[in-house]
């Protein structure tokens, strides 16, 4: 029978002052780490929209050697076509300004000697954001003045010369959206202004959760729309320390399991980007969290099943993914009520409260806190379910490939991670952002997974299950998921794997009195992360030194 009674010791199992300082300053270490270079904290905030097939003409002083051409795309990126002329008569076609990447910077080379330069919208609604001009010394060039081919507009397209202080010297993701960002900030974008939302194909909390800096601080800068994750990666260390510490009731142990999310390659870098799954994981985290309290304390029961549905519903509000969380957290309730055979039609009436009635609340009203969608206004209950049902054929009915998918049972491997961002400089270094794991904490995560088995059947304990349960209930179901998938759907199981790593160093500690193997197995852990530094955090890296970090053929820096 599985001991769902577990005694604490309340000095270790409650969190003291020490204990706040003690993740104090481990969150304040990683924090400052994760915010250098997160990135820029201004881009232009003003925009000019052109209509299909509306010109802007730019002008300058004299005959001008131009070399590149720099713009900034707004909510709407455009196509264009580039053309050149001495005399605003006769003008020359370059080439086509093909690019869909919003709120992103970009160059292209002009190498003509002209006095005006045109871009000619080729698509409806484009929004160009600022312009500037380089002649070959990398100076730029001062615009005299800029003209519509529409009439009485003239006057509006001096935005895009207004905040000429803010062109970048260098383009990267600094400054620029990168990867899924052209979504979910995007979309954050959307919902901060008012304005009919990109992304529909997840539910809406995730959003509006970054939109938040947006809409206090009026800007579209990268650090402000990656902010919010990048702080839900921080909590996550908080949220395994103290799981360290109901799970192994000594601090060294919960300081253990902070440290591997400290130095998880993929944790680092997935969380600094400004996509929705940090929310996901960071709810999914706090659901088990108070549902193990829950099922392990006698104090504050209701209070401990109310915060486990809180969140769950939370989670299922960020992405549906959040549903496989509930698989588990349904499974635990229930061995809970077998085995110390609870009252069934209370405990039914309690789980469908806390585990339907205030997720079902959360996600609808995430909804109705922002009704605009480019597929459905959700204005109702009837309009949200003919979103949801639009959702569900979207994803069901995904028949696309993508380099960097990979199936599910190679995702303990971390074999192929999901290259993010690739900025060549030069023929001999780069800026890269790989979602890879730490080898240290992904492959010994296997060791443990294994070994918990044993444990279970050994102790039947209830850590060891929930650990288990979590696991493969968000692990498993892929295996029957038919569109492509990526390693970041592994992500939420990622926190339970660094406590199954936990379990297996406790024993060992505890068993054999084998206290130097945590302190070295951390250096290893720490060794490695910092290795993989320059491949995961958009620094520009000699490609040789690159290279030498591909440790499996499908790893792509």
């Amino acid at each position: 029978m599985y001991k769902l009674r577990k005694k604490f010791n309340e000095k270790t199992s409650k969190a003291t002052s020490i204990d706040y300082i003690i993740i104090g300053i481990i969150i304040i270490a990683y924090g400052i780490l994760s915010f250098i270079n997160l990135g820029s904290l201004e881009n232009p905030q003003s925009f000019y929209t052109l209509n299909e097939n509306e010109s802007i003409i730019f002008e300058f002083s004299d005959l001008t050697d131009i070399i590149r051409i720099k713009y900034y795309n707004g909510e709407l990126a455009g196509k264009y076509y580039l053309y050149v002329s001495s005399d605003d008569k006769k003008y020359t076609y370059i080439k086509d300004l093909d690019n869909n990447d919003e709120f992103s910077w970009n160059e292209t080379k002009i190498l003509q000697r002209v006095k005006y330069v045109k871009i000619l919208a080729k698509t409806k609604n484009s929004s160009l954001g600022e312009v500037g001009f380089y002649d070959n010394k990398k100076e730029r060039i001062p615009i005299k003045r800029i003209t519509s081919s529409v009439v009485n507009k003239d006057q509006e397209t001096q935005v895009l010369i207004d905040e000429q202080n803010m062109i970048p010297k260098e383009i990267s993701y600094l400054n620029s959206t990168y990867f899924d960002e052209i979504y979910f900030a995007r979309t954050a974008y959307d919902y901060a202004n008012g304005l009919e939302a990109y992304e529909w194909t997840h539910p809406p909390l995730g959003k509006l959760l970054q939109a938040i800096p947006i809409k206090l601080f009026n800007t579209m800068a990268p650090f402000f729309y990656r902010l919010m994750g990048n702080i839900a990666g921080i909590i996550m260390i908080a949220v395994m320390y103290f799981f360290g510490l109901v799970f192994f009731q000594k601090r060294k142990y919960a300081t253990f399991s902070a440290l591997l999310m400290c130095f998880d390659c993929f944790h680092f870098a997935h969380t600094r980007m400004g996509t929705i799954d940090s929310f996901l994981v960071l709810f999914i985290m706090l659901s088990y969290y108070y549902m193990y309290n829950y099922l392990t304390t006698n104090n504050k029961k209701i209070k401990n099943l109310f915060l486990s549905g809180l969140f769950f519903g939370f989670a299922t509000s960020v992405k549906w993914t959040g549903l496989l969380a509930g698989l588990g957290l349904a499974i635990l309730y229930f061995i809970d009520i077998l085995v110390n055979k609870r009252n069934l039609f209370k405990s039914l009436i309690k789980g469908f409260s806390f585990f339907i009635v205030i997720p079902l609340t959360i996600y609808i009203s995430c909804y109705l806190i922002f009704p605009n969608n480019e597929i459905n206004y959700t204005d109702s209950i009837e309009r949200i379910i003919d979103q949801n049902i639009s959702m569900y054929n979207y994803h069901s009915k995904l028949n696309a490939t993508h380099y960097f998918s990979s199936p599910w049972y190679t995702w303990p491997l971390s074999y192929k991670p999901v290259w993010y961002y690739n900025n060549p400089i030069d023929e001999y270094s780069h800026g890269t952002i790989t979602g890879v794991g730490n080898i240290a904490i992904w492959w010994v995560g296997i060791v443990a997974v294994i070994y918990l088995f044993i444990r279970l059947f050994r102790k039947k304990d209830i850590t060891t299950l929930t650990i288990i349960v979590a696991v493969f209930s968000m692990w498993l179901p892929y295996a029957f998921i038919g569109r492509i998938m990526f390693l970041y759907h592994y992500f939420p199981v990622l926190p339970f794997i660094m406590l199954a790593i936990t379990t297996l160093f406790n024993d060992i500690t505890e068993r054999f009195k084998k206290n130097y193997l945590m302190p070295i197995y951390l250096i290893i852990v720490i060794s490695i992360f910092i290795l993989y530094y320059p491949a995961i955090s958009g620094i520009v890296t000699n490609n040789n030194y690159l290279e030498q970090l591909k440790l499996l053929s499908s790893w792509y820096f």
